[in-house]
Order: structure tokens, then C-alpha cells, then sequence
């Protein structure tokens, strides 16, 4: 009654050598091909949001239950007339009395307030950047894109040098002629182009 199972030596390390080369070798039935990575999968952005308040929400309660016990201290400390025995956390002396239950619960529900305010104030930061972004976006809209050509034709005729017509500088020769008319005429601007 009470025995304990007793494996002999082999199988003992058999079953370990089994247990810790499993990982190893893939056991799943899909492909690497059938596979979804999670990029691909496109996800609302209230879901994202939501879990981004998630998010920071668990990820303050340590510091902000350091926070609210450190604060529920000092309130115990004013309460007893500034008793040493009464200190916060970092001076508490080892024979501090034990918080009552009613400021133990104070102090969950100050943290879990705090982190909850943390994920609130984070919301409504980044609503604003989105909105100030997508402001921005509407108040500047795409504009056409600028085509440059490489030179076209001859072997090494310089733009800057002034070689050559507008086909030779790689302008077509329509745009070109009538720079160059108006460059002589002096009127500087192509008449094609100031309407």
C-alpha cells in the first residue's frame, strides 16, 4: 500500500531522452507552406487597440501596487499620529503590524485604478496622434510623383554645359524648343505652361 512506481535505470532515461528531444523533431500535421504567419492576418483596429490597453494595463500593476501600498502607508502613518511602526514599505520596522483587510483591499483596488487609468491615458494619447496624423494626411494631399530621365543619346554630353537641344538633355524635344524659344525671347517661362 503506498508503494511508489519505481522505473528501472534504462527506462528512466529512455523516457527523459524521449521527453527532452521531443521538441525537436515537428509533430504537427501541416506543412511549413499550409502554415499562417501572423502578419498576414489582419485584425480591427478596436481589437488592436484593446489589446494594447491590455496590455499596458497588466504590465503597470506591479509598479502601480507599489504605488498604492507605498500611499496607503503614509495614510496609516498620519492616522496613528506619525507612529514609527507605521512607516511606509523602504523604513517599515520588522515588527510592523499587518495592513487590516479593508486597507489591503484599498490598496488592490487603488493599483488596479491606477493601471486602468495608465491604459485610459495611453487610449486617449494615441487617438490624438491618430487623428493629428490623419489630419495631416488630408491637409496634404499625395501630389504627382516627379519623373527623372537619364540623358538620352550621345556619349557624354553634359546638361549643365548647355550641349545640345532639350532632346539631347534628355527633355523632350517639344518642351525643350519651347524652353529654349522663350530663353531667347527672354520671357523665361514656356508659353505651353502658363496658363
Amino acid at each position: 500500500m503506498g508503494s511508489a512506481l519505481k522505473l528501472p535505470g534504462k527506462t528512466a532515461w529512455f523516457a527523459l531522452f524521449l521527453i527532452f528531444t521531443a521538441g525537436i523533431f515537428p509533430l504537427s500535421a501541416q506543412t511549413a507552406a499550409g502554415t499562417i504567419s501572423v502578419e498576414e492576418i489582419q485584425f480591427p483596429q478596436w481589437s488592436k487597440d484593446l489589446r494594447r490597453g491590455e496590455i499596458i494595463a497588466f504590465g503597470t500593476i506591479p509598479f502601480s501596487w507599489i504605488v498604492s501600498s507605498v500611499t496607503v502607508d503614509i495614510f496609516r502613518t498620519i492616522e496613528h499620529n506619525g507612529d514609527q511602526r507605521y512607516l511606509p514599505w523602504p523604513l517599515k520596522p520588522a515588527g510592523a503590524p499587518a495592513m487590516t483587510s479593508s486597507e489591503f483591499l484599498t490598496t488592490i483596488v487603488l493599483a488596479l485604478s491606477i493601471s486602468a487609468l495608465a491604459a485610459i491615458a495611453d487610449h486617449i494619447i494615441i487617438k490624438y496622434k491618430r487623428k493629428k496624423a490623419e489630419d495631416m494626411r488630408l491637409a496634404n494631399p499625395p501630389r504627382e510623383p516627379v519623373i527623372i530621365r537619364h540623358l538620352v543619346g550621345d556619349s557624354g554630353a553634359d546638361v549643365g554645359a548647355g550641349a545640345g537641344t532639350g532632346a539631347d538633355a534628355g527633355v523632350s524635344a517639344d518642351v525643350g524648343a519651347g524652353v529654349d524659344a522663350d530663353a531667347e525671347a527672354g520671357a523665361g517661362i514656356d508659353s505651353d505652361y502658363a496658363e
